[in-house]
């Protein structure tokens, strides 16, 4: 078995370096409205994902933010994907795409498919998650069911819709990563 790809001390540094950079300017750039971007422990991302690639090659990031997990995955190997409703987010994570040479690629729009945005509106309006909008996946051109491993950093509450989408329009063996403040990444 071949071992999978890793990336250099200083250039996870450097991207760990511009990803918070990219945080702090989100943040001032939206002081007067609520966002919905609140960065995982990145360098614990990179050790999981490092550590899944044997059993994985394309990657989803519902919910991208800044795309530094989804750059981690790119630069480790997996045909990485990031979906972000924030255009300025996914100007910025295509910019550092280009900068750090990772081949991840990021579509804006909502990661929750069309058939699903109705049905999960109705389960609770309590959601912090904006579950409607245009589809990612029409400018990617594929679906939840050509990933083998999903990410999603959900809010304190919404875990079990997510299980949900993934069980009912991911592919039976997908592999569902998840992130959370108190018990760092999930497999699932």
């Amino acid at each position: 078995m071949l071992e999978p790809p890793a990336i250099d001390d200083e250039i996870l540094s450097r991207l760990l370096h511009e990803g918070q950079m990219a945080w702090d300017e989100f943040r001032s750039l939206a002081k007067d409205r609520f966002h919905l971007f609140i960065p995982c422990d990145h360098a614990e991302a990179y050790r999981v994902l490092r550590d899944l690639r044997g059993r994985a090659t394309t990657f989803v990031e519902l919910g991208s933010a800044a795309g530094i997990v989804t750059l981690i995955a790119g630069l480790l190997g997996y045909e990485a994907y990031g979906i972000e409703r924030e255009p300025w987010l996914v100007r910025r994570s295509t910019e550092l795409a280009e900068r750090f040479a990772s081949p991840a690629t990021f579509a804006e729009g909502s990661f929750v498919p069309p058939e699903y945005q109705e049905e999960i509106e109705l389960l609770s309006a309590d959601f912090l998650t904006p579950t409607s909008g245009p589809s990612a996946y029409d400018e990617l051109g594929l679906a939840l069911d050509d990933f083998d491993l999903i990410y999603a950093y959900p809010w304190p509450g919404e875990e079990d819709w997510l299980q949900e989408l993934v069980r009912r329009h991911a592919r039976p063996d997908a592999l569902l990563l998840t992130y959370d403040v108190t018990e760092g990444f999930r497999l699932s």
